[in-house]
């Protein structure tokens, strides 16, 4: 069976639906667009990424975990 690997589109909804969940944990309660700051924050140079935008890597399925530990340490507190 064939590994399905999500359009550029699934992944960037995957990430907000993420990141929504994050603000919902962390209790504040502020109004805050996900999508967008999803959609900036691909296309920003990341130090964790030797300043390469994390768009850059989200074509591997390995570039996609890479992204989806970066938004998991954010939200621990952890430094990648």
């Amino acid at each position: 069976m064939a590994t399905e690997h999500p359009t550029r589109a699934q992944f960037e909804s995957e990430l907000t639906r993420f990141v929504e969940g994050m603000l919902a944990r962390s209790g504040t309660g502020e109004a805050f667009d996900a999508r967008c700051w999803v959609r900036t924050w691909l296309k920003s140079p990341l130090p964790a990424l030797g300043f390469t935008p994390p768009a850059n890597i989200a074509g591997t399925a390995l570039g996609r975990q890479r992204i989806r530990q970066l938004l998991a340490c954010a939200e621990s507190g952890a430094y990648a």
